[in-house]
């Protein structure tokens, strides 16, 4: 698998996650509708140990819908969202898809909290299988 590498839109902040993509997903949460300002967050998990960041993001934590924590990592200087941990999946980081350098090298494989999708967000999951 190649490493998933991206950073922010300045350049302050780089990563690099050595094991590729586990999967790649789309989220309805309103977490996830908060964080990235729409009606869906797209993401690639990846393994955290086999994560690496330059630069020093800064972090905004704050309770999912579950009930778990949820910390969104983002650059300090152009306000970029990068990745998030949880605390329900301690062993995954999720990069935000925007982040990425190469955000066409991947396609989602599954969808989260669909029921939570406004209607003019819904995705065509038929397309991908």
């Amino acid at each position: 698998m190649s490493a998933l590498i991206g950073g922010c839109a300045c350049g302050q902040v780089k990563f690099r996650a050595e094991g590729g993509a586990k999967f790649a997903f789309i989220c309805h949460c309103r977490a996830c509708q908060h964080l990235s300002g729409t009606g869906h967050a797209a993401a690639v998990a990846s393994d955290r140990d086999q994560f690496t960041v330059s630069g020093n993001p800064a972090v905004f934590t704050r309770p999912s819908d579950s009930g778990h924590e949820v910390s969104q990592h983002f650059c300090q200087t152009c306000g970029s969202p990068l990745y998030n941990t949880m605390t329900r999946g301690p062993g995954l980081v999720m990069i935000d898809w925007g982040a990425l350098d190469d955000p066409s090298a991947i396609t989602p494989d599954r969808v989260f909290e669909e029921h939570n999708a406004a209607d003019w967000d819904r995705v065509p999951w038929h397309e991908y299988a």
